[in-house]
C-alpha cells in the first residue's frame, strides 16, 4: 500500500525558459468526460460518455520576467511548450518522478496587485492541443486534440475510430 506523497522539488519551462524558484503553483488540466443521456427504450436511463471537455491549465510564478511573460504574445500558428516536472516522496521512501507535458496557446495573463513589501507574480493561463502525464515514465494522460489520440492511462481509446475513419 502506498503511502502519503510529499512534493520535493518542482521545476518547469515555458517555451524554453527554465523557471524553479519562480514556481509558486500549478493547477493541471482537468481530465473530464462528456456524458449524454442514454435511453431509448429503457426502463432506466444510462449515460455514455460523448467527449472530454476542453483542457486548460494555470502556471502562478512569482517575479515574472519579460521574456517569461513574451510567451503570451505568441503568434497565432505558434504553440507555447510548458513543462512541469515535479519530484515527489511518499512515506514508504520510494520516489516519483511526474512530469507534465502541455502544448497549446496562452490564453491570459494576470498580474497580481501592485504593492509595498510584496513580491510581484503572474497566473498564466493556458488551453491545450496536447497534454501528456507520466508518472515514473508510465503514461497517466495523452490527449492529443490534432491526432485524436486520447489514451486516459488504459491505452488510446480513438485508435479503432481512426482506423475506421481512415486515418493515421
Amino acid at each position: 500500500m502506498a503511502g502519503q506523497r510529499s512534493r520535493q522539488l518542482l521545476a518547469a519551462t515555458v517555451n524554453g525558459h527554465p523557471l524553479l524558484a519562480e514556481i509558486d503553483e500549478f493547477t493541471p488540466p482537468e481530465v473530464k468526460k462528456v456524458m449524454e443521456e442514454s435511453r431509448g427504450g429503457k426502463f432506466i436511463a444510462d449515460e455514455i460518455m460523448v467527449g472530454l471537455e476542453k483542457l486548460t491549465y494555470e502556471l502562478k510564478v512569482l517575479g515574472p520576467t519579460a521574456e517569461l511573460l513574451s510567451a503570451y504574445g505568441l503568434n497565432a500558428s505558434e504553440v507555447c511548450q510548458v513543462d512541469i516536472k515535479s519530484a515527489e516522496q511518499d512515506t514508504e521512501g520510494r520516489n516519483f518522478a511526474v512530469h507534465y507535458s502541455l502544448s497549446g496557446k496562452i490564453v491570459g495573463v494576470k498580474e497580481e496587485a501592485v504593492k509595498m513589501n510584496g513580491k510581484p507574480g503572474a497566473t498564466i493561463s493556458g488551453s491545450l492541443t496536447a497534454y501528456k502525464k507520466t508518472e515514473n515514465s508510465r503514461t497517466v494522460y495523452d490527449i492529443n486534440t490534432a491526432t485524436q489520440v486520447i489514451n486516459l492511462g488504459r491505452g488510446d481509446i480513438m485508435a479503432a475510430h481512426r482506423r475506421s475513419a481512415g486515418l493515421p
